[in-house]
């Protein structure tokens, strides 16, 4: 602080009227030399000098004081006060601008002008211009104020360009590792990491990992969850297939219609696989009587038993059969056998009437009414049990095994009985009992083939494997399918291969779906496990006939339909080792036939049972359904309904 002896501080309080010394000289600026230097000037005097109270108050009079209390009063004269005094109009120093924002300050004599700086404003150059105000400084994005100036700045994702203009960064191009092993897709004002459809990507590792489909319940059935993808399965046995969506299940149903018509009119001899009879019949009579027997017969079946008459097994007894297609009758009497085979062939499929008869001790048998065979017999089939004459009959099978037979034979015949009559029609509860039962009835019109109904199979123990020539230690092995099939659905088993741990090397099967592209279109695959190794796109449901060969081998496996050859799906080093487990399961594995046993839904591609029509011959050789170890008895093994026509 500058203190001031009362006399002189006075000055600056008291107010005082303007002195005009000279003519105007009131009405000049006042003089610095004259009011301040010739003399002690008062405040009043101050205001004439700079005519700026702020200034004169605030600036000269503090900087006025501080010269006379550091050089003595005016009245002395001294250099330095004068000095002094004559520094102080520069209203630049000190400078009364902003530092900030002022370029220069310029001296007024009395008053100051501070240029500012760009963005800067005021009489002092201390107010900052926003020019975010004015159209956002023309950025297009952000405009960021600043002191006495501003910046353009992007959203994230954006840079900078010629300061004002903000541009997508393409961060999948600046930064190639940025996904790591996932598709790096640029987005605007931002990037995605992508990985295949059944992935999913990890921010931390920047991996893609599967999705395991199967916990998202999307299957109704059977799940099985495989590297970026899953597949559902859905128990074919059970009658239902993958729907359209690929994850539920629906109902196999018939795309072609078989004449599946019955007549309660005729007898299906094949009903019983065991080779039972279908009829059993016991006659009793108060007195001798022969044997007379007629019935129209139809089959495709080369052999089997169509009825017994007679006693017990060592008793007198005749079975007439059909072995090659032709007739054959085994007797026995008194304890001596004989075997007897004549007449035509009889296994077209046409209806004829055949009988037998007891005729003053022959036997004369006759197809259409013409006699192919006449044997001379010493007794009579009808036996004296306590007083009655007794003989029983059985149609389709032997009261006894057919090992006792005098030539054996498989008993199974897939042929059909009609207009029977037995001992001249005086028993009629066999057509009671076949009205009752639809199962005992024969197809109203059948041609050749075997017909699956689309429940069940046919089971066979065969070999495929063979000594090499010249090498009894080293084997080969060769699997040779030629089929011919009419389906009536397109879901099925055909052939397969099934080991004693329930799994299937080899299938040959029916699909209507392709497995990894999820799409709905019919094929005929051959499976090694549950994997498709090759598959031929084929209308399933045009009502034809389709010839279907497979040929498998050490190093070869191939698939032709209609005669066009399907290409492999797995490459020649995966196709190997593929047919090298197959190898390792032939031993011990079974064949089967239009279905599968129980095993494991996911197993194979395909375990629903095939429907339709189907011949089928392994290595050029025709497979007999009567020879399986099982059959079921609704699959018949040489007859075939023909298509339904009209519909």
């Amino acid at each position: 602080a500058v203190l001031l002896r009362a006399p002189e501080a006075a000055q600056f309080l008291r107010q005082r009227q303007r002195r005009a010394y000279q003519i105007f000289e009131e009405t000049r600026q006042g003089h610095l030399e004259r009011e301040c230097v010739e003399e002690h000037c008062s405040k009043e005097e101050a205001r004439e000098v700079f005519e700026n109270d702020p200034e004169t108050n605030n600036n000269f009079i503090f900087c006025f004081s501080a010269c006379i209390q550091k050089y003595g009063s005016p009245y002395t004269r001294s250099p330095d006060f004068l000095t002094c005094v004559h520094n102080l109009p520069n209203q630049c120093s000190p400078n009364p601008c902003h530092k900030d924002g002022t370029v220069k300050c310029e001296d007024l004599k009395g008053d100051f002008y501070c240029e500012c700086k760009h963005g800067w404003q005021g009489k002092k150059c201390e107010k900052d211009i926003d020019e975010c105000r004015m159209q956002n400084g023309g950025c297009n994005q952000l405009c960021l104020n600043k002191l006495g100036s501003y910046r353009c700045s992007c959203y994230s994702g954006y840079a900078l360009k010629d300061s004002k203009i903000c541009e997508d960064i393409d961060e999948c191009t600046a930064s190639a590792d940025i996904c790591g092993e996932a598709h790096c897709k640029n987005l605007i004002s931002s990037y995605e990491c992508l990985c295949d459809t059944g992935y999913k990507y990890n921010d931390v590792t920047k991996t893609c990992e599967d999705i395991d489909e199967c916990e998202e319940k999307l299957c109704e059935q059977t799940c099985v969850n495989s590297p970026g993808s899953y597949t559902c399965h859905c128990d074919g046995r059970g009658g239902v297939k993958l729907s359209q969506d690929m994850n539920t299940c629906e109902n196999i149903i018939p795309c072609v219609p078989f004449a599946v018509g019955r007549s309660i009119k005729s007898l299906h001899l094949g009903r019983m696989f065991s080779g039972t009879p279908v009829i059993r019949l016991r006659f009793k009579r108060k007195q001798l009587t022969r044997l007379v027997a007629e019935f129209d017969f139809r089959t495709f079946d080369p052999e089997g038993i169509l009825f017994f008459a007679g006693g017990h097994q060592d008793s007198t007894w005749i079975v007439l059969a059909l072995r090659k297609g032709r007739l054959e009758l085994q007797l026995k009497y008194n304890g001596i056998g004989r075997v007897t085979s004549t007449g035509p062939l009889i296994n077209h499929g046409m209806w004829q009437t055949i009988s037998v008869e007891e005729l003053e001790r022959n036997l004369i048998i006759k197809v259409n009414r013409d006699a192919v065979m006449k044997i001379a017999v010493s007794g009579d089939l009808f036996t004296l049990d306590k007083g009655v004459y007794q003989l029983n009959l059985t149609v389709g099978g032997i009261p006894f095994k057919t090992k006792d037979l005098i030539l054996p034979i498989n008993p199974r015949l897939d042929g059909c009985m009609r207009a029977w009559n037995w001992l001249n029609g005086e028993d009629t509860s066999i057509q009671e009992t076949i009205k009752m039962n639809e199962k005992m009835q024969c197809f109203a019109v059948a041609g050749r083939g075997s017909f699956y109904p689309g429940r069940g199979f046919a089971v066979f123990n065969l070999t495929y494997m063979q000594p090499s020539s010249g090498n009894e230690t080293k084997t080969n092995w060769e699997i040779e399918v030629n089929a011919v099939i009419q389906p009536a659905t397109d879901t099925g088993v055909l052939f397969a291969l099934v080991t004693e741990e329930a799994s299937v090397p080899l299938s040959l099967s029916l699909i209507d779906y392709h497995s990894t592209k999820k799409l709905k279109q019919q094929f005929i695959i051959v499976a090694l496990e549950n994997t498709v190794v090759t598959r031929l796109a084929i209308n399933l449901c045009d009502k034809k006939e389709h010839s279907v060969e497979v040929l498998l081998k050490k190093d070869h496996l191939s698939l032709r339909v209609d005669g066009v050859a399907a290409e492999s799906e797995l490459s020649i080093s995966e196709l190997e080792d593929s047919l090298s487990i197959l190898e390792s399961s032939l031993q011990s594995a079974k064949t089967y036939m239009g279905g599968l046993p129980d095993v494991p839904v996911t197993s194979t591609p395909v375990t629903a049972s095939y429907h339709g029509c189907m011949t089928l011959k392994l290595s050029n050789t025709a497979l007999d359904l009567d020879e399986a170890l099982y059959k079921h008895s609704d699959i018949t093994s040489h007859s075939c309904p023909p298509v339904q026509e009209g519909q």
